[in-house]
């Protein structure tokens, strides 16, 4: 009995160990050679928060804040190179595939953490910024960790889905790209839900990142709590996608050896 309970314990931790193993290697190569190294991960989200701040806010107006957009674009760019990375993750790791035995979910999952692991470490920046702007911290912070899981349970779900269908068809990685292009301009990221006609403002309520999106936001600017009723049904969408990841996996990859 002892023993019967000690396998599933010791393969968790020997899963464990390799997605942390396999993590610590895409960053390590990831930045190799870099000087500025994991500094280059804040560069995307500054820059294009600065640009899209002058010409969203100056030059046409609209009051849209730096701040305002930091908070959305952080978390924005560890969803799309959480999910984007994963894409490729399998087809990349081929040779692995086929000659190593070992828990196969890792591959997308590792890219997923190596995403989330450069979100935390560029969250301190983030609310530096928030701060320096005049916005205090509150005790509706305190609920970050939830807007944080949810998130990371949606990039873990849809990544693991893409990067087994990618697998068998190949045009779903460039697919990927093109839909996460659309998706940043459908999510309340570069402008508030209030600004999206009534008319089209259902569409944010069947898109489970605008809440989380609307969330941070919510909480590190406006010190309020996001409505858990938008919470509740992003958790729903977010359980979807990990269910629907998960079972795809499970029936594809017997033959990813094979397709790749």
């Amino acid at each position: 009995m002892a023993m019967a309970r000690q396998a599933p314990q010791r393969s968790l931790r020997n899963a464990f160990e390799l997605v942390t193993a396999l993590t610590s290697r895409d960053l390590k190569l990831r930045y190799q050679g870099s000087v500025l190294g994991w500094a280059w991960s804040l560069a995307r989200p500054l820059a294009l928060g600065a640009v899209l701040a002058f010409a969203l806010g100056r030059v046409l107006g609209t009051g849209i804040t730096a701040e305002f957009l930091l908070a959305g674009l952080f978390p924005w760019f560890w969803f799309q190179g959480g999910v984007q990375g994963a894409a490729g993750s399998f087809i990349g790791n081929g040779g692995l595939l086929k000659k190593v035995r070992f828990p196969r979910a890792v591959l997308p999952l590792s890219t997923v953490l190596g995403a989330t692991l450069q979100f935390a470490l560029s969250l301190p920046v983030l609310v530096g910024f928030v701060v320096a702007a005049g916005n205090e911290p509150s005790a509706a912070w305190l609920g970050l960790p939830l807007v944080f899981v949810l998130q990371l349970g949606l990039t873990a779900g849809l990544g693991l889905f893409v990067a087994s269908v990618t697998v068998y068809f190949r045009d779903l990685e460039h697919i990927t790209e093109v839909l996460l292009t659309l998706l940043f301009y459908a999510t309340p990221i570069i402008y508030s839900v209030d600004r999206v006609p009534e008319g089209y403002r259902w569409l944010t309520y069947v898109n489970p990142l605008a809440p989380i999106m609307e969330g941070w936001r919510s909480i590190l600017l406006d010190g309020a709590l996001p409505a858990w009723s938008h919470l509740g049904a992003s958790a729903a969408l977010t359980a979807a996608a990990l269910a629907v990841g998960w079972v795809t996996f499970r029936r594809l990859e017997d033959g990813f050896a094979d397709a790749i």
